[in-house]
Formats: structure tokens, sequence, C-alpha cells
């Protein structure tokens, strides 16, 4: 269950208006070096605002339980090609996704859709979409809120994923006009949503004067960012991103210098929003995380180009990354034993259904907040009517 935790303030009207144009400005610097344009998806009123008490938070115990035991942190790149491998079962890939296939986490997509588990990232994301019937995201601080939209956006598009598997190549359901990134399944304040409406439309305008909050939105391929073992949280959302950052940047799915050629996934097109000169702004930012193995190559590179993808979906039959020696039980070699097939009774069976006997066990949907917050709310409200001072849903009573 997720609970969040308050602290009373008190606030006279001049502090009030302190806040307010402390907030206005920290608005203002969110959002003036993001263009818009006149027909896109206005930001609606209930998204738009937000708190200063950081003492109200939520957190994602049931989210972190089931991305813990469901997804493989492959750790970082060392940019190892595959090499060309003939044999029985085995997946022949063109040379371009050979320079990636041994990169990005890995979900057990395989075991997941066989169980009740994949019913668990439904039942979270209506739960998340519940949230702000109980405290409105106004009322969360702008951290709070990042971190909720990345979580909404990654329990809802695993959901899709789901739907569709099995699927090895996923070109078709990300593009388009009928992508499932098109889809309005999410519905949140009476908003009905996509995931592009989540990703370009309310957090690239809203927090895209951070650009590494793009590295946030996985997508289900290898070709994109990755997909953490772990939910977003406020105290950290930053630190989260700049890991993905780091990782991504560092990755041959990320980025190859060839020829003094410096060529980019594909994935920096989503997010040309965020860099006004494109590949200046795109050089800059590869720079600042690039570590000192490319550092100078991509400084000294003469052309940038759009050239990596990789459509695969990031499952687990999927890979032929080798983990080496290791107990049944570690993460690492039961994913060897599940990519080739295991042949060795029971190490990958047996322990993948008590995977999914343990995931059903931990998906929650409860309520997300505590009957003390939901109390202290309700008598707030109620204050909110009888008084007519401009007293927030964050400024709760100590009493």
């Amino acid at each position: 269950m997720i609970e969040i935790q308050t602290s009373a303030i008190k606030i006279n009207k001049n502090k009030n208006k302190g806040l307010i144009m402390i907030k206005c400005l920290l608005l203002i610097i969110a959002i003036v070096f993001i263009p818009v344009k006149a027909e896109e998806f206005s930001l609606p009123e209930e998204f738009s605002d937000f708190g200063l008490n950081r003492d109200i938070s939520i957190s994602y115990e049931d989210l972190d339980q089931l991305l813990e035991l469901t997804v493989i942190d492959m750790g970082l790149s060392d940019r190892t090609i595959l090499k060309p491998i003939v044999g029985n079962g085995t997946r022949l890939r063109s040379n371009r996704d050979r320079d990636t296939a041994l990169e990005a986490n890995r979900f057990y997509f395989e075991e997941v859709v066989k169980s009740d588990i994949k019913l668990g990232f439904k039942v979270i994301r209506q739960s998340l979409e519940k949230v702000p019937e109980e405290v409105p995201l106004n009322a969360l601080t702008l951290d709070e809120q990042l971190a909720y939209w990345l979580n909404l956006y990654n329990t809802a598009i695993i959901e899709k994923l789901i739907e569709h598997y099995p699927v090895r190549n996923a070109k078709k359901l990300l593009e388009g006009e009928s992508s499932i990134l098109n889809d309005k399944f999410i519905n949140v304040s009476g908003h009905t949503l996509s995931l592009n409406n989540i990703q370009h439309d309310i957090v690239f305008k809203k927090f895209g004067n951070k650009k590494i909050v793009m590295y946030g939105f996985y997508q289900g391929i290898i070709g994109s960012p990755n997909l953490r073992n772990e939910a977003y949280t406020a105290n950290k959302v930053y630190k989260q991103l700049s890991g993905n950052a780091e990782e991504f940047v560092n990755s041959n799915r990320g980025v190859q210098v060839k020829r003094n050629r410096l060529n980019v996934s594909i994935f920096y097109d989503q997010a040309k929003i965020l860099f006004p000169d494109f590949e200046n702004d795109l050089l800059k930012h590869i720079l600042n995380y690039s570590d000192s193995s490319i550092n100078s190559q991509v400084e000294d590179s003469e052309e940038l180009i759009l050239a990596i993808e990789d459509w695969n979906v990031t499952d687990i039959y999927g890979t032929e990354r080798s983990f080496g020696e290791g107990n049944a039980t570690n993460k690492a070699a039961l994913l060897n034993a599940v990519a080739a097939n295991s042949n060795v009774p029971g190490a990958g069976a047996m322990n993948l259904s008590f995977l999914s006997d343990m995931l059903s066990s931990k998906v929650s949907s409860q309520s997300r907040f505590s009957p003390a917050v939901l109390d202290k709310i309700n008598k707030l409200r109620l204050k909110k009517k009888i008084n007519s001072s401009s007293v927030k849903i964050k400024d709760l009573p100590t009493k």
C-alpha cells in the first residue's frame, strides 16, 4: 500500500503571497525554454500547478516489488558486439542488431504473460489513476509529480506490451497513428490520456528544462532507455534519471562514433523539443554524460546522425547474452538458464514458477493513502468550505 506523510505548516496571508510568487517563478523557469505550438495539447489546470510541502510523498512499495522481481538489471554496457552463432534454436541477427543485442535491462515477458502477474500492472495503473481523487496532483511537489507520471507511463506501457506479447520486433506497435503510444486508455482527473500525452504534452512541457527526463520513458525495446528494477521516487528521481542517461549514452544503442561520424539513437528524435538547437545542444548533452573512453571521439566528430535503432523487445528468450557461472537462484544465472532453454531439469522452469507465485502475492489494489492521511485531508476540505482564507491542501493542521 502507498502511504503519504504530511506535516503542518502555519501560513499567514503574507507568507501565502510569497509562496505564490516563488511558485510562479519556478513554473516560469520550468517551461520558458520549451517551445509550444498553439495547436498542441494544452496542459490541463489540474496538472499545471504544484505544491511546496515535501512531506507529502507517495511511496510505490507494490510497484517496487513487482519491478524488482520482473526486471533483470543487465548492468553497464561494455560495448561488446554479439558474434554470429549458428546452432539449433539460435536466432540470427542483422549486423546492426548485433551491435546492441547484449544491452538493455530485460523483463520477464515470457513468464509474466502466462500467469496472473500480468494483471498486476493493470491494477497498479488503475490505482495510480485514482491518486488525484484523494490528493490533487497540484498539491504535490514537482519532483513528486515527475515520479508519478514516469511510474504511470512505465506501468501502462508494460500493460500494453503484455497484451501484444509474444512479439519480437515492436516497431509496428510503436509507430504510426495506430501505435499503442497513441491509445487513450489512461484516465487522470477526468482527462483521457495516451502514453504520448504523458511523455510529450505533460512531462516534456512541464519538466523539459531538465533534458534527462527523456530517459525515464521505457518503450519495451532494446533501443529505448532502460526499465529500472525499481519505481521512481521524488527524493531520488533525478539521480535515477541521471543513471539511465549515463547508461544509455555509454552504450552501443545510445551513441557510437565511426569514422568521425557521431551516430546516435533515433530515440533522441522523440525528444527534439528539449533541444532547440538540436545538433549542437544534443552534442553538448552527450558530452556531459559520455565517459572518458569515447568523450574525445564525440568531441572530435564531424557529423551527427540519427542512425541507431533496435526494435527488438527486451524479453529473455530473445537475448543470447552470457552471464558466466552462478547459482540458479541468482538472477543472472537464472536468465542464462532460461535463454539457453535450460536442458537442466528444473533449473529455469521451477524458479520462474516460484517467481510467478511470489509476484501474485505482492500486487496491491488497496488505496494508496493511509486512513490517517485521508482523515486529515477530509478535515481540511471541510475547513476550506468554512474558512474563506487561502488555505492550501498541503497546509495540514497538526491536530
